[in-house]
């Protein structure tokens, strides 16, 4: 009887101890500073805890925001952002339509050096583009000249008027469809971007929000 009165009280005495050990488990905070406790009751150090926060080998948290909620952030385009950040001017071809422009000069056209594109889920990226301006030569006729070489960012859910040569009507599409539709973001097929100047549009980040598809003559 009395074996089983010590057996009880023992185990009840380990049972505490462990309820104890697991109730310390968790965040606590000493003098304003955040330590991390396991569910043995060891503090974690160097390491990161089952919530994502990382402490150092104080067992300190280093402050960082938890590594669960970060999201990856979008890259910003270096030529789209320069581009909206210099001011509109006067488009050298298309009469009473102004243009994006680059160092001050206007944006005519802003075409691919060939097919490569990339899916990069919410945006297309096109590696290799010219960013075309014009000028008048010595015979009065207008040339083009390449401003910027590098990648240009498209939204998938940019806007196309895309115009229809057969009923004259313009009909509103997104990048996404017109690359199901012809395979790149260009009708003529055997590059992946042109668009003028005057009919695209550029967001804070610089990726492309409008543009014009259409092949030229």
């Amino acid at each position: 009887m009395i074996r089983k009165i010590i057996k009880t009280i023992a185990m009840a005495a380990l049972v505490a101890a462990a309820l104890s050990v697991t109730s310390f488990a968790g965040w606590k905070q000493y003098d304003s500073n955040w330590y991390y406790y396991g569910s043995d009751g060891i503090m974690y150090t160097n390491s990161w805890t089952p919530d994502g926060y990382y402490v150092d080998a104080s067992g300190k948290w280093d402050g960082r925001p938890s590594a669960s909620t970060i999201t990856a952030q979008e890259p910003v385009n270096a030529i789209g952002q320069y581009i909206y950040n210099s001011p509109m001017v006067d488009d050298m071809i298309n009469t009473y339509e102004t243009t994006w422009s680059y160092g001050g000069i206007p944006v005519q056209i802003i075409q691919s050096n060939d097919m490569s594109f990339y899916d990069r889920g919410t945006y297309y990226e096109i590696p290799n583009c010219d960013v075309l301006g014009a000028y008048y030569n010595e015979y009065g006729e207008h040339e083009y000249c390449t401003l910027v070489t590098g990648p240009i960012y498209v939204r998938k859910n940019a806007m196309v008027y895309k115009y229809d040569y057969n009923t004259g009507a313009t009909i509103p599409m997104t990048a996404e469809q017109i690359v199901q539709q012809y395979g790149s973001l260009y009708e003529g097929g055997y590059i992946s971007l042109c668009t003028i100047g005057c009919a695209t549009s550029f967001d804070a980040y610089g990726y492309i929000t409008k543009l014009s598809v259409h092949a030229f003559e």
